[in-house]
Order: structure tokens, then sequence, then C-alpha cells
């Protein structure tokens, strides 16, 4: 009898279809977190004399969301007396453009997902990116609201988390940001 010859597994083909598994959940999770997101943001009203900012009832913290036309969403319940320096942080993400840098910082991770250090990379950026805002919120508002924005920091922070993710910025960690 002729002997049946074991079938080799084509390794390549296999490694190709976990990468892409990996890949396909990082970037539906991403599109679950903007769903989700987004249910939040329904019913939220622009906030008096500014463009581009909305109050939100359902969201813990302040972010940007948008690549092409970015929005600041503030929660609904945050003091006026902390809007200013908030909005001139949010801003600054704005205008040096983070928002946009963090979806390209997040590519990579979807397509590197295997590769540790480019996870470590992108969660250094972004600590990196808000604690230069933080920064540049202290430097043009002065040291005196130094010990108001810590207490902003971590009364945020502790509102708990946004299903964004990758998307929008939060928190992060309020300890070393102070």
């Amino acid at each position: 009898p002729a002997r049946k010859e074991a079938a080799v597994p084509n390794w390549s083909a296999v490694a190709g279809v976990v990468w892409l598994a990996g890949c396909a959940a990082l970037l539906g999770y991403s599109a679950l977190s903007l769903i989700k997101l987004r249910i939040r943001l329904v019913g939220c009203v622009p906030l008096a004399g500014e463009r581009r900012v909305r109050l939100a009832d359902h969201i813990p913290s302040p972010f940007v969301l948008g690549l092409f036309r970015p929005v600041v969403y503030l929660p609904s319940d945050l003091p006026e007396s902390e809007r200013d320096y908030i909005l001139l942080h949010e801003r600054t993400h704005i205008r040096r453009r983070d928002h946009v840098t963090r979806a390209l910082a997040w590519f990579a991770v979807a397509v590197h997902w295997f590769n540790p250090l480019v996870w470590l990379a992108f969660h250094l950026a972004g600590r990196d990116m808000e604690m230069s805002c933080d920064e540049a919120v202290l430097r043009k508002m002065g040291r005196e609201i130094r010990a108001d924005y810590s207490t902003s920091l971590l009364r945020l922070s502790q509102g708990g988390r946004l299903p964004a993710g990758p998307l929008a910025f939060g928190g992060g960690d309020p300890q070393n940001r102070i």
C-alpha cells in the first residue's frame, strides 16, 4: 500500500492570516469605540460664543474628536472657572495636529500590533502630547493657576474613561502630569 504524505502547513499563509486578524480586531475595536462615543454625544449642544466646541452630558472628560474638522467636547458639568484653561489645552492639541498624529500612530499600532515597542511608542507619544499641552497652558496662563489646573486634572481623571480608546485623548496618568 502507498504511504500518505503528511500535509505540510504553509506557515507564511498562517502568519498572514493571524496578522490580518490582529489588524482587523484593532480596527474593529476602533470602529466600535467610535460608535459608542457617538452615541454618548447624542444631544450635545454648542458652547455659546465658541466655534467647534460642544457640551455633552455623558462624557467624563474633555477631548478632541475629528480628523479634518476637529471639535472639542467638554463635559456639560465642567465648571465655567475651568473652561478657559481646558479649552486652551484642547486647542493646543488641535493647533499641533496631535489628533492627526494620534490617528496615524494608532494605524501604525494596528499594522504592527505584534510589536510591543510600537505599543510603547504609542503610549509614550500620547503621554508626551498631554504633558506638552499642560506645559503650554501653564506657560500661557501663568504659574498661579497650577493648583487649580492640577485639581481639574485629578477631578477629570476620576470621572471614568471614554470608550474612544485610540480615537481621542484622555486623562492618561494624572499623577505624572501634575
